[in-house]
């Protein structure tokens, strides 16, 4: 299976390469963080997040959305670095009227793919034992996954999958998974490889790289839709 994974959106426009090739790809996931950005430039930001929202409309079985923390931020009254309050409630609306089409991960064979990460420690301390629960978990009781400090960044092995970053999570990992996460800015996207298990960190300052996996080889590829 060959999976398009498109990290961070922060309102770039890198991601609309991608449609013309749709076909080259059995699955496309976005991983999230649709708003907010140092540009904040209104409407252009709806305007990019509702054009997301159709390509899944048209595409619901090739395209996968997940939560993240820029957006869950806007209904769990929260506040992540660049919360836009003039523009607050429309987005929340946006999250709302379109809430059943994210998701906070999706699993092909060993592979997670999220935002941050899924953590054994988080998911002991919300009484989970199988990681296909957690997205029911989050329709249900949202308020798991908020940020649970006290380290600002987010680096503590209790946050959730819209937070963990990149040590923490793999010192934390859930075992015999292999997981693909954003959320965490590198200055290009990296793999690290473990004993028996791979992490992938897509997410780079200009949101605009299309990392795309080969489940049968377990290959990764990083294309910098920039050029």
């Amino acid at each position: 299976m060959k999976i398009a994974v498109i990290c961070d959106i922060h309102q770039s426009i890198f991601w609309r390469k991608i449609i013309d090739q749709k076909e080259n790809f059995d699955k496309i996931i976005f991983l999230g963080d649709e708003f907010d950005c140092w540009d904040n430039t209104w409407p252009f930001q709806m305007d990019n997040a509702l054009d997301i929202i159709a390509f899944k409309i048209d595409n619901p079985d090739k395209v996968d959305l997940c939560w993240s923390n820029h957006a869950a931020s806007y209904f769990l009254d929260e506040r992540c670095s660049g919360f836009q309050f003039e523009h607050a409630a429309d987005i929340r609306k946006f999250y709302n009227l379109n809430r059943k089409l994210f998701d906070v991960l999706y699993i092909y064979d060993n592979w997670i793919f999220s935002h941050g990460g899924i953590s054994a420690k988080w998911m002991k301390s919300c009484g989970l034992n199988d990681i296909n629960e957690i997205n029911q978990l989050f329709r249900e009781k949202p308020n798991y996954f908020r940020w649970v400090g006290p380290d600002g960044y987010g680096n503590n092995a209790n946050e959730g999958p819209l937070w963990i970053r990149p040590e923490s999570l793999i010192n934390n990992s859930v075992s015999e998974y292999n997981q693909i996460v954003g959320h965490s800015e590198n200055v290009q996207p990296k793999v690290i490889r473990k004993v028996k298990q791979i992490f992938v960190f897509c997410d780079t300052p200009d949101h605009n790289y299309l990392t795309v996996l080969d489940t049968k080889t377990n290959l990764v590829e990083f294309i910098n839709l920039k050029n």
